[in-house]
C-alpha cells in the first residue's frame, strides 16, 4: 500500500446527539443531546430508595468542598416517607454506592437507584468528608411515585414519567406537562426533548425547554442551545448558542459542558480558542461525555491547546471507546484507539492488537445515540483492509483486505475507496484495471481525500481508465492541494 491511512481525529458534536469523526483537521458539526439518564428502565416496576441527585458542577465541587477527581452523585432531594429520608440521608450528601455499583456520576446514579428488588441494600454516602453507610430497603415505586406525585412533589411525578417513557409515551407526555408546570427542571427538559421532532408541537418543545433552563437544569439548557446553534424551531443563533452551552456546563450538564468546548474549538459565539476547548473537553469527559475524552485526547495527540501527550491521549481514547452511563461508546475513541496501536501512538505498536480493535469496531451495529458510529464503523472496516493487504499485524489475504476495503467504500469511507484504487491499480489479488481503479478514486476524492484526488488528476493527465483530459486533471490537482494533499500543490505550481 502507498500509505498507512489518514489519521483518524476526534469525534466531535454539538448537543442533540450527532457525532463526526475523520481525518486530523476534520471540522465538527452539531450534536443534539439525548438526555442525562440514558435509556429508561425497561418495563419492571419494583424498588426506589426516595432520593434524587444532581450533577456536580464545578459551583457544587467547590460549594461542598470537593477534590477535583471526586467520583459521585451529590443527593438534592430526599422524598418524604421513603426509605432514604427514613435512613437520615439529606441534600449535599454524595452517594458513592448502591449495593455492588460504584456511583460516578448522577447517570450512574439512575441506573443504580431504580427497579431495585425490595431486598436490603447497602447505600454508601460521603458526608463531611467521612463515609457514612446505611443499609435501605427498597420502596415498591409505583404507588410510592403515585402517592408522592399527588402529594405535589413534582420530582415524583417527573421519575414517574421516566418510568413510564417505554410502556405508555402518551402517557408520559402528559406527566413530564404537569410535572413541568409544577416546577420540576428536569420534566420540562424531558418533555421539550420529546417534542423536539414533533411535527405539530415544536413551539411546545421550545417553550418547556426555556422553561427548564429558567428553572436550573442544565440539561434543558444544553437542549435549548441545541435549538439555536442548528436553527431548529428558533433563529440560528451562535453567540445566544453558546451561552446557554455555558449556563448547562455550569449546572454540571455533560453535554453542555463538551458543546462549549466544541464551541470554542470552531471559533462559533465567540473567538476561537483552543485552551479553552481542551479544558471543557476535559470537564465534560469527567462528568461521563465518551465524546469529549476522545476529543480532549486528540487534542493531547497533537498538542492542540495543551501541552502535547500521547499516552495520555490513549487513555482518554480508551475512556471514550468504553463508554459511560451518560453515553455509550464512542466508536471514533474506539478507532483512534486502534490507530495508537497499529503506529504505536503513545503505546507499544501491536499490530495484531490493532487489527484485532479494528475488526470489533468494524462488525459493530451503529449505535443511534453514538452518532455516525457507521461513519467511524467504515473507517474500521477501511483500516482493517489496509492490514490484511500489507500483511501488518495478520496474515497476508489480498481478497479480505481488498473485499473489507470496498465494505468501507460502500459504506461511504474514502480511504476504503482509495485502497480499493490501489489494488486495481496494482493487480493485488486481482487482475490490474485502470478503469475500476479510477472509478475507485473518483468516490475516494468526492469524499475528501486529498490523494485520491490527485492520483485521479494524474489518471486524466496520462489517460490511465478515463479519457485524457488535462483541464479535469488540473482541477483535481487544485482539489487534492485545497484537501492539503502537498505533492499536488508542488505539482500544480509546475
Amino acid at each position: 500500500m502507498k500509505r498507512a491511512g489518514c489519521e483518524f481525529g476526534a469525534a466531535l458534536v454539538l448537543s442533540a446527539g450527532v457525532f463526526l469523526c475523520g481525518c486530523a483537521g476534520s471540522r465538527p458539526s452539531a450534536q443534539a443531546s439525548s438526555g442525562k439518564a440514558g435509556a429508561e428502565p425497561a418495563g419492571r416496576c419494583e424498588g426506589t430508595l426516595g432520593l434524587e441527585v444532581v450533577p456536580v458542577s464545578r459551583q457544587l465541587r467547590r460549594t461542598l468542598a470537593l477534590p477535583q477527581d471526586f467520583r459521585g452523585a451529590v443527593v438534592g432531594e430526599v422524598l418524604p416517607g421513603g426509605p432514604a429520608a427514613a435512613a437520615g440521608i439529606r441534600p449535599s450528601d454524595v452517594v458513592e454506592a448502591i449495593g455492588e455499583a460504584r456511583i460516578g456520576n448522577d447517570c450512574d446514579f439512575a441506573a443504580a437507584a431504580y427497579n431495585l428488588s425490595c431486598e436490603p441494600v447497602r447505600v454508601v454516602v460521603r458526608r463531611d468528608g467521612a463515609a457514612v453507610e446505611s443499609t435501605l430497603v427498597p420502596v415498591d415505586q409505583k404507588p410510592f411515585l403515585d402517592e408522592s406525585c399527588r402529594d405535589g412533589v413534582s420530582s415524583a411525578c417527573f421519575r414517574q414519567a421516566w418510568l413510564l417513557w417505554r410502556t405508555d409515551r402518551d402517557g408520559a407526555l402528559e406527566l413530564y406537562d404537569a410535572a413541568c408546570r409544577a416546577g420540576s427542571a428536569e420534566a420540562c427538559a424531558y418533555e421539550g426533548l420529546r417534542l423536539m421532532d414533533s411535527p405539530d408541537r415544536g413551539h411546545d418543545a421550545a417553550a418547556a425547554l426555556e422553561r427548564s433552563c429558567e428553572l436550573g437544569s442544565g440539561a434543558g439548557c444544553a437542549h435549548l442551545a441545541f435549538l439555536h446553534a442548528t436553527g431548529k424551531l428558533v433563529k440560528k443563533d451562535d453567540r445566544r448558542a453558546t451561552a446557554l452551552y455555558v449556563q448547562g456546563c455550569d449546572l454540571g450538564d455533560a453535554r453542555g459542558c463538551y458543546n462549549v468546548g466544541l464551541m470554542a474549538d470552531e471559533g462559533r459565539g465567540a473567538a476561537r480558542d483552543i485552551s479553552r476547548a481542551a479544558a471543557k473537553y476535559d470537564e465534560a469527559c469527567e462528568l461521563g461525555s465518551s465524546t469529549a475524552c476522545t476529543n480532549l485526547g486528540f487534542l493531547y495527540e497533537n498538542g492542540r491547546g495543551i501541552e502535547q501527550d500521547k499516552g495520555r491521549a490513549v487513555e482518554l481514547y480508551q475512556r471514550g471507546c468504553d463508554g459511560t452511563r451518560c453515553q455509550p461508546s464512542n466508536l471514533g475513541g474506539c478507532v483512534n484507539v486502534g490507530r495508537a496501536y497499529r503506529d504505536g501512538i503513545g503505546v507499544e505498536k501491536d499490530a495484531a492488537r490493532a487489527a484485532s480493535i479494528f475488526q470489533e469496531a468494524c462488525g459493530r451495529t451503529p449505535d443511534p445515540d453514538d452518532i455516525h458510529s457507521d461513519t467511524n464503523g467504515s473507517r474500521a472496516c477501511s483500516l482493517l483492509g489496509g492490514l490484511y493487504l500489507a500483511g501488518d499485524g495478520v496474515e497476508l489475504d489480498l481478497t479480505r483486505g481488498r473485499e473489507l476495503s470496498e465494505l468501507g467504500c460502500d459504506r461511504g469511507d474514502s480511504f476504503g475507496c482509495f485502497n480499493a484504487a490501489v489494488v486495481y491499480t496494482n493487480g493485488s489479488g486481482v487482475e490490474a484495471d485502470a478503469a475500476k481503479a479510477a472509478s475507485f478514486l473518483e468516490r475516494a476524492c468526492e469524499g475528501g481525500d486529498g490523494e485520491g484526488c490527485y492520483d485521479l488528476g494524474v489518471a486524466y493527465a496520462r489517460g490511465n481508465g478515463v479519457t485524457r483530459d488535462r483541464g479535469r486533471a488540473t482541477e483535481l490537482l487544485r482539489k487534492a492541494c485545497g484537501l492539503g494533499f502537498e505533492r499536488a500543490c508542488a505539482k500544480k505550481k509546475r
